[in-house]
């Protein structure tokens, strides 16, 4: 009973927490299912990425609902993590990268310091209501999003025109999406770029554990320029795509222990819903610093722990 409690206890705060920043949870299930049973290592990737896809899809879902995953650029994202994420998943029967691990770690700690020193935060082109008597107007100003309710549908003249000061980029893609609060992000993307930065990303996250949210979250940010609230819920819906792919393995050689897997993702699936609500309320900034502790966590556990 105690055990079973535990596991939902950790899987409402991993859909929390995961769905709130964009990662799928990994980081978070992997360590306490290691410590919890003793499974042997295919059996741990496997029970984690059970859990990763359903706290993933739900909290995509709500994304979706609520317009502010990059649909067109996340799904070739997704599809380009799936080749690489696959051999991964069959090498992780035989191979053991344990000097990599540590270099990683090094990483991690070094992306939190950036993270840090760095934060970036969300432009948002917000829309206000019309005022009877004064006809509609416009803030063209770059505002940081707060969570205020602003009409999707009024005070919206021509975003074309607004001062986005977008700059031309080669092989770049124009996106403007406008959320269900009435925010209008709007900013270029490299999905070339994008597709092979995240399948890198596919191969490498399988073998360690950890889901490919935890990198792709930045690399949308600051590589890719995507807005923060836009990054996390594309990061959730490309990392749902790759682990719908890679669980058939898994599957296939019987590796997922279903009972803590299924409570675990039980509890995750509720986690995730109020995660996606309470994230759009949060600063850009805020929602970058709050991956600082996982990876600070990450980081210290490869390169220490291995």
């Amino acid at each position: 009973m105690v055990e079973t409690l535990g596991l939902v206890a950790l899987g409402f705060f991993v859909g929390l927490y995961g769905t709130l920043v964009g990662i799928g949870g990994g980081p978070l299930i992997v360590p306490v299912i290691t410590m919890m049973f003793n499974y042997d290592t295919p059996t741990v990737v496997a029970t984690a990425l059970f859990v990763i896809f359903f706290n993933t899809l739900s909290g995509s879902i709500a994304y979706i609902k609520e317009n502010r995953v990059d649909l067109v650029s996340g799904t070739k994202f997704g599809l380009a993590t799936i080749p690489g994420s696959l051999i991964s998943t069959f090498a992780v029967y035989y191979i053991h990268i344990d000097i990599f691990t540590s270099y990683f770690g090094v990483f991690l700690l070094g992306l939190a310091v950036y993270i840090f020193l760095k934060p970036a935060e969300s432009k948002v082109f917000q829309a206000v209501p019309a005022v009877a008597g004064f006809g509609r107007t416009t803030s063209r100003n770059r505002s940081y999003l707060r969570g205020s309710r602003f009409s999707p549908t009024l005070g919206i003249e021509d975003l074309d025109s607004a001062d986005w000061d977008l700059t031309e980029k080669k092989n770049s893609a124009q996106r403007v999406i406008r959320d269900s609060r009435g925010n209008v992000y709007k900013y270029r993307v490299d999905e070339r770029l994008g597709m092979v930065i995240t399948a890198l990303i596919g191969v490498f996250s399988t073998f360690l554990g950890i889901g490919g949210g935890l990198i792709q979250v930045p690399v949308l940010v600051y590589l890719l320029s995507f807005p923060v609230h836009v990054a996390t819920a594309t990061s959730h819906y490309i990392t749902a795509i790759n682990t719908c792919f890679t669980l058939i393995p898994f599957m296939v050689n019987h590796d997922i222990a279903y009972k803590p897997a299924i409570t675990l993702a039980f509890a995750a699936v509720v986690g995730a819903q109020l995660g996606a609500r309470i994230s759009s309320r949060i600063p850009g900034k805020a929602l970058l610093r709050f991956l600082i502790p996982v990876f600070l966590f990450m980081g210290i556990k490869l390169l220490f722990f291995g």
